[in-house]
């Protein structure tokens, strides 16, 4: 998405998603956190105007609203450092943020909001900084228009705090359709992944260029310090991809994240694709989820492995490397077993039980 030129834009189909999600994920984080720690921080670093032409709010009034209500429940301090670029959404911001601290019941003086006009970085480490967020629990959103705009260092300063999360947005296609040919794009590329080692999607071919450039952006996640990721691929109804990038040190921030993610939600006329699938097949999040990637996927990893897997070591590989809840392994198993996809051993599947692919054949 290029950058609107206007205060004000239309919200798309992606960021309703982005937004849903976001929501989802802070009503999880902030509670956990605020019964652990005395002070906890939300940062934004393309905070924007805080509202959407359609009335819609921003990811910034979006947290306000959920920060507002956890700390009803808690006597501990939330802050919230907000960063934008431009001075007019800057002014905008500082209005709606305002206008919902002032509304009735909204109002609370352990939510501490600092707003600053400035770029992502430095901007926003110095921020931080100032107000003595870098020792405490951060989670930090840094949802640009798509590009490489996060530097690696940013990162790298996020993630030693070792309670601290990121959540990045990155959109393939500009690296793709532009760093090959322009030397100011590859060494945006360079800052952003933290080294050239991205270049090597110049030899991959069309088809798996974004998939080569969001494996390396994990990686760069993983050399920051964040040791676990989590990659939603986005699809909106005109075929438009977007990444969205989760990382953190913690097992259980990747669990609560999943959580929110397959909460319904069947408005925002986006759908998931989980990246390990072979088929790449653009999901529904219903009640009663279509798990035919989560079969393929899990007989890819079964049929590349030297020997057995046990269920425990199958519910943690898709909570680490897929977008399926661990609580959606044991009932496919069953079904695989049952279908003749998988031996097990014993034969009643529990989290010691053995697992391994039985045919090599089609998958359906």
């Amino acid at each position: 998405m290029a950058a609107p030129k206007d205060v004000i834009w239309e919200r798309d189909p992606h960021t309703a998603a982005k937004h849903a999600l976001l929501r989802r994920y802070l009503q999880a984080w902030a509670p956990i956190m605020l019964s652990r720690d005395e002070v906890v921080t939300y940062a934004e670093g393309f905070a924007g105007p805080g509202v959407y032409r359609g009335g819609e709010p921003g990811s910034p009034l979006v947290a306000h609203q959920v920060f507002s209500g956890a700390l009803r429940r808690s006597p501990r301090m939330v802050k919230m450092v907000l960063v934008e670029e431009n001075a007019r959404r800057k002014t905008e911001l500082e209005h709606r943020i305002a206008a919902t601290s002032g509304s009735s019941g909204a109002r609370n003086d352990r939510l501490d909001v600092h707003i600053a006009q400035g770029q992502c970085h430095p901007d926003l480490l110095q921020q931080l900084a100032r107000v003595g967020s870098l020792d405490h629990p951060m989670f930090v959103l840094l949802d640009g228009f798509g590009g490489p705009e996060v530097p690696f260092p940013l990162l790298q300063r996020i993630a030693t705090q070792r309670r601290s999360e990121v959540m990045v947005t990155f959109q393939p296609s500009f690296l793709v359709r532009f760093a090959g040919k322009d030397e100011r794009h590859r060494a945006a590329g360079d800052a952003f992944f933290g080294g050239n080692d991205w270049h090597g999607v110049f030899q991959e071919p069309s088809s798996s260029k974004a998939a080569y450039l969001r494996d390396r952006y994990r990686e760069s996640l993983g050399r920051a310090g964040f040791q676990h990721t989590l990659v939603f691929e986005m699809i909106d109804e005109a075929g438009h991809l977007l990444y969205l990038i989760f990382g953190t040190r913690h097992e259980r921030g990747v669990e609560k994240m999943k959580e929110a993610m397959w909460v319904v939600d069947t408005t925002s006329g986006v759908r998931y694709r989980d990246p390990k699938d072979p088929n790449q097949q653009a999901l529904d999040l219903e009640l009663e989820p279509d798990t035919g990637p989560l079969r393929r996927i899990l007989l890819d990893h079964l049929r590349s492995a030297p020997a057995a897997r046990s269920v425990d070591h199958l519910k943690r590989y898709a909570l680490l490397e897929t977008i399926y809840r661990p609580t959606q392994v044991i009932p496919l198993l069953k079904r695989m077993r049952d279908d003749g996809d998988v031996n097990v051993s014993p034969g009643r599947i529990t989290g010691t039980s053995t697992i391994a692919a039985l045919r090599q054949g089609a998958l359906f």
